[in-house]
Order: C-alpha cells, then sequence, then structure tokens
C-alpha cells in the first residue's frame, strides 16, 4: 500500500522494508550497511508472517492510549557482530510495562533514522499493536534527550534497556540529561548495542509533542532513492520531496581524522572533509563531523549547520555516500535539508546548534 506524508493511517507491509531502510539512510547518513542484509531480512520474514503493520498518527488513536518509544543505542559495528536475536525490543517493552504497571498499546521511533526506524516496525508486528508515523527527532541526534518531547517537557524515564546478552537494565532519573551518562555505561557492559524503550507517555501526550508523518517520509523517500537515476535526476526529486538544496559539488580533496578535543558527552570524535567545487564559484568546502555532518563552511564562512541535516550524494554512482565510505577523489554533490521547524527555535538551537558542537558561532538561519 502507499504511504503519504498526510493521512490517518495505512500500513507498511514486507515489500516496502527495502525503500524503509533506504530512507532511514538518508536521514542518517553517517551509517553504513553493515547490519543491513540481517535487519532487513529479519524485519521482512516478520511482516510476512504476520501481515501488514497499522501506522497511525497520534491524532488516529484515543488520547488515552500509552505509547513508548523504540530504538537501538550503542555501536553499529556491535550490532553487526551481534546481531539482534528478534525478542531483544519486544522484552525491553514488556519490563517497562512491568515497571510501570501498564500495557502500551502503540510504538513508534525515538529516532525515524537508521535502524532505529526498522526495530519499532518490528516490534509493532510482534507485539500486534500500531506502529505511530511520528518520532522525536525527524533524523538522529546524539543524546536521547535532544527530542521534541523533551522540548515539550516529557521525561524519557522511566526506560528499559535489553541487551543481546539477555539482560535488562531500567533506569530512573529527574535530570533527563544525566539518561545518556548511565544508558552509555550498561550498553558496554550488555554487549555494546542494546534495545532502548523511553518516553512512555499517552498519543494524547505526542499530538503536542511529536514530529508528525516522518515514517511516511522514510518511505516515499527510500522509494526515490532505490530507482536507477542519475545523480543530477536524483537531487532535483529529492530537493522536490524533501525540499534539501544542492550547496555545491566537488572533488573530495582531503580527510582529516584529528584530535582536537570534544564535550565527553558526545559520542564522537571530532573530523573534517575538504572538497574543491567544480565548477560554480571555485569555493572550497570544509566539513566538519562529529557523529554526523554538524557544520559546512564555504570559503571559511558558515553555510550549513545542525540542526541542517547535511548529506553526500556520490555524482558517479548516483546514491547516497556515507560518511564511513568516502575517499580522496570523489565526486559528490554537498545536500543540506532544515530540519523540522522545532529546532529552529531558541531553545531547539540551544540543545542540537552549532554551539552545541563546540561550534560557537550563530546558526545561519539566526543571522
Amino acid at each position: 500500500m502507499s504511504t503519504g506524508y498526510v493521512g490517518s493511517a495505512t500500513s507498511i507491509t514486507a515489500t516496502d522494508i527495502p525503500a524503509l531502510y533506504e530512507g532511514a539512510k538518508f536521514y542518517s547518513p553517517a551509517v553504513g550497511d553493515a547490519s543491513k542484509a540481517s535487519l532487513v531480512s529479519w524485519v521482512t520474514d516478520l511482516l510476512e508472517r504476520n501481515g501488514p503493520v497499522m501506522l497511525v498518527r497520534p491524532e488516529g488513536l484515543s488520547p488515552q492510549v500509552h505509547c513508548v518509544s523504540l530504538c537501538v543505542i550503542g555501536s553499529g559495528a556491535a550490532l553487526a557482530d551481534l546481531p539482534p536475536s528478534g525478542d531483544e525490543f519486544v522484552l525491553a517493552v514488556r519490563e517497562l510495562e512491568h515497571l510501570m504497571h501498564r500495557r502500551f498499546g502503540a510504538v513508534y521511533p525515538l529516532a525515524a533514522a537508521t535502524v532505529s526506524a526498522l526495530v519499532p516496525l518490528a516490534a509493532a508486528s510482534q507485539l500486534d499493536v500500531p506502529l505511530l508515523d511520528a518520532d522525536g527527532m525527524g533524523r538522529t541526534f546524539a543524546l536521547i534527550h535532544h527530542t521534541s518531547m523533551r522540548l515539550a517537557g516529557l521525561s524519557p524515564a522511566p526506560l528499559a534497556v535489553r541487551g543481546p546478552t539477555g539482560e535488562t537494565v531500567t533506569i530512573e532519573v529527574r535530570a533527563p540529561a544525566r539518561a545518556d551518562a548511565l544508558l552509555r555505561s550498561n550498553v558496554e557492559t550488555l554487549g555494546g548495542w542494546a534495545a532502548l524503550a523511553s518516553y512512555p507517555c499517552t498519543a494524547g501526550d505526542l499530538r503536542r509533542a511529536a514530529l508528525p508523518s516522518t515514517v511516511s517520509r522514510l518511505i516515499n523517500v527510500g522509494r526515490l532513492l532505490l530507482e536507477p537515476i542519475g545523480a543530477d535526476v536524483l537531487v532535483a526529486r529529492l530537493a522536490a520531496l524533501t525540499g534539501c538544496r544542492r550547496i555545491g559539488r566537488g572533488r573530495i580533496v582531503e580527510l582529516e581524522h584529528l584530535s582536537r578535543p570534544s564535550d565527553v558527552t558526545i559520542p564522537a570524535h571530532p573530523s573534517s572533509v575538504v572538497i574543491d567545487e567544480i565548477g560554480g564559484q571555485g569555493r572550497l568546502f570544509r566539513l566538519e563531523l562529529r557523529s554526523e555532518i554538524v557544520a559546512v563552511f564555504a570559503d571559511g564562512v558558515l553555510a550549513a549547520a545542525a540542526p541542517d541535516l547535511v548529506c553526500l550524494v556520490d555524482v558517479l554512482r548516483g546514491e547516497l555516500a556515507t560518511l564511513d565510505s568516502l575517499e580522496p577523489g570523489d565526486v559528490v554533490d554537498a545536500l543540506v535539508m532544515p530540519a523540522d521547524a522545532v529546532w529552529y527555535s531558541a531553545e531547539g538551537l540551544a540543545m542540537v546548534g552549532p554551539a552545541s558542537h563546540g561550534i560557537p558561532l550563530d546558526h545561519p538561519r539566526r543571522r
């Protein structure tokens, strides 16, 4: 069944999974395909066995229905080395239900991007509940309190993490920023990655706090990415569908792996990519990387920055270029797409804007 950006309900079938995966990668282009085969096969098999999963916006449920977010937390490499056995996400939900003495009637992605867009779908199939067409980020951010739910005053706690070792940890915190520090120390012990169930709330809460239609748009974008078209056509169609724009096209001339100090709360090491523009104004682009591309400088001037989503298209292959695939000599298009509007508020920029990544400059939208 076709899905769209609007509508009160639809469904996701097994045939939608490849497009869902590609769209999820577009909204977090730092991540490669190490765990693609096993995850796509797992979710596809579930939907072939159990049938389609209903996709519903929060407005399509009674406001009293209890909902919970799901995501993968930890290392992508660890997830590839130790794939899910299949029940981690359901058991994280069940642990939270036991702790809170309530039953969840729907699940939703904490971040509708990366593999964290697929696992709520799998859990919805296993639990026989709807998947909400909404999330808390509209892409990915580094920390679990970087969500629209948190901006709206909702707490991520209590939360539960279930590891591939078969162990579960539950956490209750008063300060949301403490959740990540406690989580990551436990996740390492649990096997390097874990299933996270968090932000328990009602559908009524999510009507005001979540970002709508962020799951269905993944399928729309993914279908486009799966089409065998060249880079110019791909970029034009992505622009029409997502609102992204091309900053420039150029050749990668340098990949820098730097040792600059980074805020310990951000789980990434600063590095940079330098691109020499082909044609256009002949500019030199410098892309600042953390766990994603957080800023683009054009001849030293800040041209785009988080929460903007910046991604690269491999011009020769006509496909997305993930950060772990880049090599000197590659010709790429640098695309920038605006994030959801909530992230450009003063509170949103304070949470995920340039300064949060150690870049003490005003966002280009605030000039």
